[in-house]
């Protein structure tokens, strides 16, 4: 029995119902209001205590940070193989991991808050500390050098995709996996951000928008800006 709490097809969400879909797996979906700040409240907090979306529920026990979960999706349904064919191809799925973590969803969540605002009802006073300054911080809104500095920060994201793209056309080796999940949801909101793709990440990201599974799971992703400061986060 798989539940997945989460808000709709966007960002780390649409990652989660890409892979769902990718997998074959029947799920039961539990969408989050992030915008009237359900995911601050009690009831959701008792999942994850960061108030951050997703979480899946497998077998009772709630699983958070996004790419771990898709590691486990991966390991635990098998079919099809989306963890990478060998070795070096498995060092790059984790290595973007890890960027998508560090560089494009922290950053991609500043320059999106900055363009169309922040949660209408954000309630940061439950989440830990750490948490809750990040949301007052966002709440008062970023600095221009603060915007400026992400959006150059997803230029140089743009540029890496493409190089690691151009050789095979998927980001870790010869097939497309986890690597191009994890990125894709982030990438396909560049260009309502006004940031340019190279023409090798143009490329991938149309490659990865006509799988049948994306198609179904996100379609025309929303740009949103209600997840918050999502600065050093997997989920």
């Amino acid at each position: 029995m798989i539940e997945l709490y989460h808000g709709g097809p966007t960002g780390h969400s649409a990652s989660m119902l890409i892979a769902l879909a990718e997998k074959g797996l029947d799920f039961t979906s539990r969408p989050i209001d992030l915008a009237g700040g359900e995911n601050h409240s009690e009831a959701f907090l008792e999942l994850n205590p960061e108030g951050q979306v997703p979480v899946l529920l497998a077998d009772g026990s709630a699983l958070t940070g996004t790419f771990h979960i898709l590691l486990y999706l991966d390991e635990a349904f098998p079919a099809p193989p989306l963890g990478g064919e060998n070795p070096q191809a498995r060092y790059a799925v984790h290595k973007w991991g890890k960027y998508v973590e560090t560089h494009i969803a922290p950053n991609l969540a500043i320059a999106r808050w900055a363009l169309m605002g922040g949660a209408a009802d954000a309630r940061p006073d439950g989440l830990p500390p750490a948490r809750a300054a990040l949301w007052r911080q966002a709440l008062e809104g970023f600095s221009e050098d603060q915007v400026s500095s992400a959006r150059r920060a997803l230029e140089k994201a743009a540029a890496r995709v493409s190089q690691d793209a151009a050789a095979t056309g998927w980001l870790a080796g010869a097939a497309y996996s986890v690597a191009d999940i994890a990125a894709y949801p982030h990438l396909a909101q560049f260009a309502a951000l006004g940031i340019a793709l190279p023409a090798e990440a143009q490329d991938w990201l149309a490659r990865v928008a006509e799988r049948p599974a994306v198609r179904h799971a996100a379609g025309d992703m929303p740009l949103v800006a209600t997840m918050g400061p999502e600065l050093g986060r997997w989920g």
